[in-house]
């Protein structure tokens, strides 16, 4: 092959290499298959789902009993033969076994099971969290993506208008004073571009990170259907919050595993038994050999584990202020979210289909209106800007409909609208 042939095999190869990773890089999604990406790749969750394991290993750890202790006594040196380390002039074995009473091991594997349950609660709080944050960068992305391509058409629409407006400047059928007009129409819309795209990058990076993705990817946001606008009565969404919020049943649970703790901490106080058999013991004792058994617990005159005990009383007082905090604050956030539903919800409906529509048409007509010179310029930039203002009120409107939407399900603790 000849080596021009193979530079341009090469080449074919590199730029097809290089289009097809461009092709992956770009990662076209809908919300619903965001949250399942969320599922499976957010790092958080990954970590956090480890704490689940950590705490079944400590109520297993928890049900698991003492072990036995094993003694072995031995003469090392008798000055009566000066013989050393002879097991026959004196040995003794002894095997020992602590018990704990008072329901100590029994309480222990109950708090170690509550400790669990908590785990799994605040797994779901902290995904409650992460689809929330999900939700409203994924919706803002979105948003600022689709007033990104608005602001890319507008600028390629005046990049058309200003060709042919320098055309006509150069034979003198257009004043010099239109075309600076023009331009500096489009500088305003690529100042605005500017900024947009700035919003652009910073939700992109809040998605990747969410989303566990390469730098690399560019995530297009696709534009979610409409929601539905179904609501139940704002005492109904309050109730459903109180059953369903991660939040606060971990603070209802946290009330009977400071309960617990405390009967732990009451059965602390009185002491282990540590019950001991001497099967063989030769040469220690006035019998020869000798068999007993020994019986030994610490005698509570001093420690009686009180610190703890008031530790555990007022730990018991202090999550239920933190409860009846949590609920009063689960009350408002729903009361706020309904609230902010119904506002964003009014709004959003003042841009309807028919309305859409005649902005569509007005555009239309005003760039073939300003073609044909029907209106001057000043016409045609007053209608643009009615155009932009009208498609960016909807697109920021809708967004913040679908924002609304999500801080309503966050404040409830479910999916109340899709």
């Amino acid at each position: 092959m000849r080596p021009i042939m193979l530079l341009w095999l090469l080449a074919l190869v590199y730029f097809t290499a290089e289009a097809q990773q461009s092709k992956t890089d770009t990662l076209s999604i809908t919300y619903d298959q965001a949250k399942v990406l969320l599922v499976k790749q957010n790092l958080s969750l990954v970590a956090n789902r480890y704490s689940i394991d950590i705490a079944d290993a400590e109520v297993i750890q928890a049900k698991l009993w003492n072990n036995p202790n094993f003694v072995w006594n031995q003469d090392i040196y008798s000055n009566e033969q000066n013989t050393y380390f002879n097991a026959d002039l004196q040995k003794l074995i002894q095997i020992e076994q602590i018990f704990s009473i008072a329901g100590k091991h029994t309480n222990t594997v109950k708090l170690a099971k509550l400790g669990y349950e908590l785990s799994k609660l605040q797994l779901q709080d902290v995904m409650r969290s992460l689809q929330f944050d999900l939700g409203n960068h994924f919706f803002a992305l979105e948003a600022a993506q689709q007033k990104q391509a608005l602001y890319e058409s507008t600028v390629q629409r005046y990049n058309l208008l200003i060709k042919g407006a320098e055309e006509r400047l150069r034979v003198g059928a257009m004043a010099a004073n239109e075309v600076l007009r023009l331009r500096s129409e489009q500088i305003a819309v690529r100042a605005e571009a500017t900024q947009n795209k700035n919003e652009v990058l910073n939700e992109l990076s809040a998605i990747r990170i969410l989303l566990n993705l390469n730098e690399k990817v560019y995530v297009k946001a696709l534009q979610p259907a409409t929601p539905s606008n179904l609501v139940g009565s704002l005492d109904l969404l309050i109730d459903q919050a109180l059953e369903s919020r991660a939040d606060y049943l971990i603070s209802k649970k946290q009330i009977s595993f400071e309960t617990q703790n405390l009967k732990l901490q009451r059965s602390i106080a009185v002491p282990d038994l540590n019950i001991a058999y001497q099967p063989h013991d030769k040469g220690s004792n006035y019998v020869r050999p000798y068999q007993g058994a020994n019986l030994e617990f610490n005698i509570p005159l001093f420690n009686r584990n009180q610190g703890n005990i008031k530790m555990a009383k007022a730990k018991i007082a202090q999550s239920e202020a933190n409860a009846y905090l949590l609920e009063n604050t689960v009350r408002n956030d729903v009361s706020s979210s309904y609230d902010q539903f119904i506002n964003s919800q009014n709004g959003f409906q003042d841009f309807t289909k028919d309305f859409l529509k005649e902005t569509e048409e007005l555009n239309t007509n005003a760039n073939e209106n300003y073609g044909k010179k029907i209106i001057n310029i000043l016409e045609f930039i007053d209608l643009q800007r009615i155009y932009m203002i009208n498609k960016i009120q909807f697109v920021d409107l809708r967004n913040a409909y679908l924002k609304a939407i999500n801080q309503l399900n966050f404040s409830v603790g479910k999916e109340i609208i899709k």
